[in-house]
């Protein structure tokens, strides 16, 4: 199981291989990517820092992260500002994204390092509302790269001063969240090939839920959708996976629905969304 949840210490991110980190100030970011970088160094990992402020403003009096320079000279630490690290085409889409982070994960292995440890400030993206739903899906189908054992951490750190309907959007494709507001209603993400959803999905986050389910990349023949660390779901919540279950239909694949509770299944045969789409129900992955 990978790690997942609402985070108030940041030695709760070191570790993890997925996470937002919602900040109020320099402070607070500089603190938790510091930790998190000198964990990548302690795994044998390629360190990649994208975003401001420069990595020079992390480097410590002793310790790994002294010598910034050194780092960098060696390989062992590269740095991007936003532009290069995500717009380096021209263009920023989720596809280019992957093949970028791909190569890198490659490249830090075939130099000997056990995989590719990141921290990318990015919130100048999620600050463009016209952006923004490609971000989304970008942190998603990142999400799935980093979950199938690719090799590559990745600490997503965005501005709180970006407004709740931008941090929500990206916070909740993240399985780890730190957000002092207290994280968004429902997560998004994979386990293995599943699909995992954990908070309330209710009628006021059923358009974003929605937006997040029919946005993602996969395809296969059956998608399995676990549902067993959702705390709440009221029919505006159940209704939107049933449009994202005939949407897959149309595409040839079929949901599968694991871990659900017998109130939601009660629900929705109830609520009639049998008729919406076909859905077939199984206990979770073990």
């Amino acid at each position: 199981m990978r790690a997942a949840g609402l985070l108030t210490d940041p030695a709760g991110a070191v570790q993890a291989d997925h996470v937002c980190w919602v900040y109020d100030d320099d402070e607070d970011f500089v603190d938790v990517a510091r930790r998190y970088l000198e964990e990548g160094l302690a795994r044998g990992e390629r360190l990649l820092y994208v975003g401001e402020p420069h990595p020079a403003d992390l480097a410590t009096d002793d310790g790994p992260l002294a010598d910034v320079e050194a780092l960098i000279a060696r390989g062992t630490l590269q740095v991007l500002d936003l532009r290069a690290g995500y717009e380096g085409s021209g263009s920023f889409t989720p596809a280019v994204q992957l093949a970028f982070y791909e190569t890198a994960t490659a490249d830090a292995r075939a130099a000997g390092y056990t995989g590719l440890c990141v921290v990318a400030e990015i919130s100048g993206l999620a600050a463009d509302r016209e952006r923004r739903p490609a971000l989304v899906r970008w942190e998603h189908l990142a999400d799935d790269f980093m979950a199938s054992g690719s090799g590559m951490r990745a600490l997503c750190a965005y501005r709180s001063e970006l407004g709740r309907q931008a941090l929500t959007d990206v916070a909740s494709v993240h399985p780890l969240v730190h957000d002092a507001a207290g994280g968004p209603p429902f997560r998004a993400w994979f386990e293995g090939e599943a699909i995992t959803l954990a908070g309330a999905l209710d009628t006021f986050g059923a358009d974003r839920l929605e937006r997040v389910l029919t946005g993602t990349h996969v395809a296969r023949p059956t998608v399995t959708l676990d549902l067993s660390q959702v705390e709440f779901v009221d029919v505006g919540g159940a209704r939107a996976i049933a449009r994202w279950a005939r949407l897959l239909q149309e595409r040839g694949s079929v949901l599968e629905l694991a871990g659900t509770s017998r109130v939601f299944r009660r629900m929705w045969r109830i609520c009639d969304f049998d008729a919406c789409a076909e859905v077939s129900f199984r206990e979770p992955p073990t």
